[in-house]
């Protein structure tokens, strides 16, 4: 954001520190807005998270509260929040993992608060169809088939009536590594209602094994589905979160309904069914305010993105980035975009009315990196749009 700009996010929050063939699961979870809702927290006693890497995404205070003053004319019904775990109680690995304590903490909230829980098949079909959603539409996605799904997870969603869509890659399975669960497992949740998702055989980098060798890799998981399952997995989610618009395009074209990857931001109707995004959630990015902020993010409405891709090359880091944003948002003086390398918000300039251009000088690093922009919306909610970006080593 440029200087003087006292109007912006981030200006505002240092000013606060003075904050699932076989679909499975197709019920609907309403969960009705809990009459004594939480007391709003003051800006004063607002907490800046802002992350330097991927794994933490620069994100708006986790206690603020949005301002009012931008208008969303048609935009209401027109998102939804999806979230990735992996592990349940396996403190072991803290990356990956939530303590039971915050997962149940988490569904308290989402069975409280307004939210409609549906499986990402229904997410998915209105993406690709146009169709709205119910207003703060959430979803919940497993990755890996780890073991504590069935013994953990699963169990407490099924309880608060929550679908869930579980990916599995198949050679973990097949080779019946310690902690991750067995196919007969694995129908059971089918069985249950859990949606399972295609999640490739070994587990690759799709980027750099390249679209030949990532295809090779699909199929043969999906021949390992069909015989276990009796059919393939409609719904894809690339490993992590990795992909480029060629792979995108060979998923499609391979039969699949849509595909996730995994980076912070709201999921829009109409945009790519095949990129879609997910908001990780692991023990450290569990903490309540942060799940309540995403939980109830707002997808900021966008069209003619610059770079349409987010593998970039040396020649094109750091990337020109932009987007328009729809005439039914004003107040874009308050957006503020958070490229994860800088650990600060870039110089943001708006063109016109909603053309919005991001721009800064240092140069992404090798791996996996991300922009996070984000802007006070009505009814006390964000605006959240994000894109990873990969840069191959």
């Amino acid at each position: 954001m440029a200087a003087g700009h006292c109007t912006c996010s981030l200006c505002a929050f240092i000013a606060a520190l003075s904050g699932s063939c076989k679909r499975g699961a197709t019920k609907e979870a309403h969960i009705p807005t809990d009459s004594q809702r939480r007391p709003a927290k003051t800006l004063a006693a607002a907490i800046a998270v802002i992350a330097a890497t991927l794994s933490t995404p620069a994100v708006p205070p986790a206690s603020a509260q949005a301002e009012p003053a931008a208008t969303t004319a048609g935009q209401s019904g027109q998102s939804a929040v999806v979230f990735v775990y992996h592990r349940f109680g396996e403190g072991r690995y803290p990356s990956t993992n939530i303590r039971l304590e915050q997962f149940e903490e988490q569904i308290a909230e989402l069975t409280a608060g307004g939210h409609t829980a549906l499986p990402l098949a229904h997410i998915v079909e209105a993406v690709r169809s146009g169709a709205p959603l119910p207003d703060r539409t959430v979803s919940i996605t497993v990755d890996d088939a780890y073991a504590s799904v069935i013994h953990e997870g699963w169990p407490r969603l099924k309880a608060a009536g929550i679908p869930l869509t579980v990916f599995v890659s198949t050679d973990s399975v097949d080779a019946g590594y310690d902690g991750y669960m067995t196919w007969d497992q694995i129908r059971a949740l089918a069985r249950d209602g859990v949606t399972i998702g295609h999640h490739t055989a070994s587990h690759l980098h799709m980027i750099a094994a390249g679209v030949d060798a990532s295809l090779a890799d699909i199929r043969r998981a999906s021949a390992r589905f069909q015989a276990e399952l009796g059919y393939v997995p409609p719904l894809f989610a690339y490993p992590y979160g990795e992909f480029s618009l060629e792979l995108a395009q060979a998923v499609r074209e391979e039969g699949f309904d849509g595909a996730v990857a995994q980076y912070s931001s709201v999921a829009r109707v109409g945009d790519d069914a095949f990129t879609l995004p997910r908001f990780p959630v692991n023990e450290r990015y569990g903490e309540m305010g942060r799940f309540r902020l995403i939980a109830n993010a707002r997808a900021l409405p966008i069209s003619d993105l610059t770079p349409r891709g987010p593998v970039l090359t040396a020649d094109a880091n750091p990337p020109v980035f932009g987007f328009t944003v729809a005439e039914s948002v004003a107040g874009l003086s308050a957006l503020a975009c958070y490229p994860s390398h800088l650990g600060a918000a870039a110089p943001v300039e708006v063109l016109g009315t909603h053309r919005v251009e991001v721009r800064f000088d240092k140069p992404f690093p090798a791996g996996r990196s991300r922009i996070n922009c984000t802007m006070p919306g009505p009814d006390r909610r964000w605006y959240w749009f994000g894109r990873p970006f990969f840069v191959l080593e």
